[in-house]
């Protein structure tokens, strides 16, 4: 299965820092729940296929939408 899945780490400036891809949306957040133990903040779940984004934050709280 190939990943339709972009991982991202908001940065403080507004940016954005890819992290990785997963091949489902629940291997994206456990991805995410491994990078906020060392790097809490806000990261964004991007579904290639569809374009949907996703923000969640480190504990966990799924907020949409996501950036524009």
């Amino acid at each position: 299965m190939s990943p339709t899945f972009d991982i991202f780490e908001k940065e403080p400036d507004g940016g954005v820092r890819w992290c990785g891809t997963a091949a489902t949306f629940e291997h994206a957040k456990d991805r995410i729940r491994e990078l906020s133990a060392s790097a809490p903040g806000e990261y964004i779940i991007f579904s290639v296929p569809s374009g949907d984004k996703f923000t969640i934050k480190s504990d966990g709280l799924l907020s949409e939408p996501a950036i524009s």
